[in-house]
C-alpha cells in the first residue's frame, strides 16, 4: 500500500493531499540530483541533504539488521557519532584495484561516489571549463591528488622527470617526490614586481627532454603570478609532453577558468586538479580532477592503493548541493568585490607608512611592501592578534618563488567566502600593529 493510500485511510483527503506536497516539496531537489546527477541551479537545504545521504547509506550491508558480518571489514564503528563523521558511508568507497569501482557491500555509498564525480564535473563545467569531458572528487588533498595523476602518467606514457616552473610551496614536490619521478624546477623571472615563470627556460628544457611532464601553477601568493597555461599547451602538444595543472583554488576566478578552457583549446592538457575546500568550501581532504581526456581520469583511478574514505567525497557533494550554481555566482562576485575592498585598504595603510602595494595581478590576494619592517615579527603579532592567513616573507627569503626578491611584503587574501566583515577587521587590526 502506497502512502497516498494510507494517508487516505487515516485522515481527510484534503489534508492527506497538503500532507503529500509538503513532502514531494521536500524531496523534489533530491530526486532531481539523483536522476539528472547535475551541479543544481538552487542550492539544497541541509536537511534534504542530510536526507539524501541518510537514505543512500541505508542501502550499504553494515545497516541490514538481518546480515551476519563475518569479514574483516564491515563497516563496524565505534558509535553512532562516529558512523555520522562518514555521513554514514562507513564502507568507504571503491575497490583494491580502483577507486571508483562500485563495492558489493556498499550500493549506497557507491551511487553516492558517482553522484559527486558527474556534480563535481558539471560544476567545473558549468564555472568555466565546458571542454572538460571526465571528472573524478578524489579523497586527497591537492598535493597528493597531483602526485596520484603523476604516477599514473608515470605508468602510462613512462615519464621520469617532471618539470616545475619554480613554487615555493613544498606540498606539489612532495607529491612528485612520492611517485619516485625527478624533480626539474625551471627558473623564474622578475617582470617589474611579479615573478613569473622563465618560458624560454622550460622550453630548453623540454627541447631536451622525451620522458618528461609539466606541471603548471595557475593560483600562488604574489609576487608569483599564473604561469601562461596557454603557451605551456602549445608546447606540449608539440613536443608531445603531458601538462597537468594545479589549479588549486582557482575555480574561483571566472579569468583563471577562462585561460585554462583556452589552454584546452590552443594544446595539450592531460589533467587539471582543483581543491574542493579552497573552491568550494569543503572541510579539507578532497580534490576535483578533471581533464579532457577521459582516460588520464580512469588511469588516475586504478592508481589510487585500496578503499579510500568516503567523508571527503561526501563533503565535496554536499557543499556543492548547499551552494548551488546561483549562489556560487554571488560569491563569485562577492569575492570580486572583497579583493577590490581588500587592494584599497592595503594601499591607504602602505601610503600611510611609506610603502606601496605591489603591482601584481592576482584575482584572490593583494601584497603591500614592508621594507624597513621585521615581517616575520609583524606575521607573528597578526596571529596573536587573531588574524589568520596573512603572509608576511621577508627579503630574499624563501616564499617569493625567486633568488633575492628585492621587497619584504606581506600577503592578505580575499578568497571565495570571505566576508567584507574579514577583510575590514583584517586591514584594521594591520594598521594598528604596523603604526606601532
Amino acid at each position: 500500500m502506497d502512502i497516498d493510500e494510507k494517508l487516505a485511510e487515516l485522515i481527510p483527503k484534503g489534508m492527506a493531499e497538503r500532507g503529500r506536497i509538503t513532502i514531494e516539496s521536500l524531496l523534489a531537489p533530491v530526486k532531481d540530483v539523483l536522476n539528472r546527477r547535475k551541479f543544481p541551479e538552487k542550492p539544497l537545504a541541509d536537511n534534504q541533504i542530510e536526507l539524501m545521504f541518510r537514505l543512500l547509506s541505508s542501502m550499504d550491508t553494515d545497516k541490514d539488521p538481518a546480515a551476519a558480518r563475518v569479514g574483516e571489514r564491515e563497516g563496524r564503528v565505534a558509535s553512532p557519532y562516529i558512523a555520522e563523521l562518514a555521513a554514514g558511508f562507513n564502507h568507504g568507497i571503491g575497490r583494491s584495484g580502483q577507486v571508483t569501482a562500485p563495492q558489493p557491500k556498499a550500493p549506497g555509498a557507491s551511487l553516492m561516489q558517482q553522484v559527486a564525480n558527474t556534480v563535481a564535473l558539471d560544476a567545473i563545467r558549468s564555472l568555466g571549463l565546458p571542454n572538460v569531458k571526465s571528472g573524478l572528487v578524489l579523497p586527497l588533498a591537492t598535493g597528493m591528488a597531483l602526485g596520484l595523476v603523476l604516477g599514473a602518467l608515470r605508468r602510462e606514457y613512462a615519464i621520469d622527470t617532471v618539470l616545475l616552473p619554480r613554487l615555493d610551496h613544498i606540498s606539489p614536490q612532495k607529491g612528485i617526490a612520492l611517485t619516485g619521478l625527478e624533480l626539474v624546477v625551471t627558473p623564474t623571472i622578475l617582470d617589474g614586481d611579479a615573478v613569473r615563470a622563465d618560458l624560454t627556460k622550460l622550453e630548453n628544457e623540454l627541447s631536451r627532454r622525451k620522458s618528461c611532464a609539466v606541471l603548471a601553477t595557475t593560483t600562488f601568493f604574489p609576487p608569483r603570478v599564473s604561469d601562461p597555461v596557454k603557451e605551456i599547451a602549445r608546447l606540449c602538444s608539440d613536443k608531445g609532453i603531458p601538462f597537468v595543472i594545479n589549479n588549486a583554488y582557482g575555480v574561483q576566478s571566472e579569468k583563471i577558468m577562462a585561460h585554462l578552457a583556452s589552454a584546452i583549446d590552443a594544446g595539450r592538457v592531460d589533467a587539471i586538479v582543483q581543491s574542493s575546500d579552497k573552491n568550494f568550501l569543503a572541510p579539507v581532504g578532497a580534490s576535483v580532477l578533471v581533464s579532457p581526456n577521459e582516460e588520464i581520469v580512469d588511469w588516475t583511478a586504478e592508481s589510487y592503493a585500496g578503499r579510500a574514505s568516503a567523508a571527503p567525497v561526501a563533503q565535496t557533494l554536499g557543499a556543492l548541493l548547499a551552494i548551488g550554481r546561483d549562489r556560487y555566482a554571488v560569491l563569485r562576485a562577492e569575492q570580486i568585490e572583497n579583493r577590490l575592498t581588500l587592494e584599497s585598504k592595503l594601499t591607504e595603510i602602505a601610503e600611510s607608512i611609506g610603502q606601496r602595494v605591489l603591482d601584481i595581478e592576482n584575482p584572490v590576494a593583494s601584497a603591500m611592501t614592508l621594507d624597513g619592517l621585521d615581517a616575520e615579527a609583524l606575521g607573528g603579532r597578526l596571529y596573536n592578534a587573531r588574524v589568520t592567513g596573512p603572509r608576511a616573507v621577508g627579503k630574499g627569503a624563501f616564499g617569493s618563488c625567486i633568488d633575492d626578491y628585492p621587497y619584504s611584503y606581506l600577503v592578505m587574501n580575499a578568497a571565495i567566502g570571505a566576508s567584507k566583515d574579514d577583510i575590514e577587521k583584517a586591514t584594521t587590526k594591520l594598521f594598528k600593529e604596523v603604526s606601532r
